[in-house]
């Protein structure tokens, strides 16, 4: 294949694909940024949508429900990986989503949401039961990080005098809104388990 035949938009694509695409990957974004109208249009003809959150800096694509001219239902492959979290991640998709809703509203100049590993242990660990089981509750903690880090909801940050950090990234807020975060409470209060799942 000649590369004449690549459209210049392609790695964004294949990158979108793959999972979101954040800012702070300069080169993808910037692409993103110039050719959104035909990135947009390109995987619309998949039964795609994009979702671009420019102020925030992040992407993401979206498979929605699709119907034809008479209303009825178009089913198509799915492309996207739906990935179903456990309780503990649940929980902590949750909590983290609070701590951006704090951190927004106490923080005027919208800077980044920064929780030390030890702080989001803290957050957990009233929800843990195995409390007395020091190796059980880190592996826990350590097992729910590792997914929202896989999810993109964190990210793993510089370490500082030898304690970690990881920055609460906004897409956390697109991915559970305001409505959705709210019945998922109810669903944890009311019958103390609770799972969700994300398209990738």
């Amino acid at each position: 294949m000649k590369s004449s035949m690549v459209a210049p938009y392609a790695p964004v694509v294949i990158k979108l694909l793959q999972g979101p695409l954040f800012s702070d990957e300069p080169a993808a974004w910037n692409l993103l940024l110039k050719y959104s109208e035909q990135v947009q249009a390109y995987v619309g003809q998949m039964g795609l949508r994009l979702h671009l959150q420019e102020e925030d800096g992040f992407a993401y694509l979206h498979q929605p429900e699709i119907e034809d001219e008479e209303g009825r239902p178009v089913v198509l492959p799915r492309l996207t990986r739906r990935d179903r979290l456990n309780y503990h991640t649940t929980l902590l998709c949750v909590l983290l989503r609070e701590q951006l809703d704090q951190s927004e509203s106490s923080n005027l100049e919208t800077g980044p949401c920064v929780l030390k590993r030890q702080q989001i242990r803290e957050l957990l660990l009233p929800f843990l039961p195995e409390r007395t089981n020091e190796l059980a509750v880190q592996r826990r903690v350590d097992a729910a990080i590792k997914s929202a880090l896989d999810l993109g909801f964190l990210k793993r940050m510089a370490n500082l005098d030898e304690t970690e950090y990881f920055e609460v990234r906004r897409i956390l807020k697109a991915r559970i809104n305001a409505e959705r975060l709210l019945e998922i409470k109810e669903k944890l209060q009311r019958y103390g388990t609770a799972e969700i799942s994300f398209e990738r």
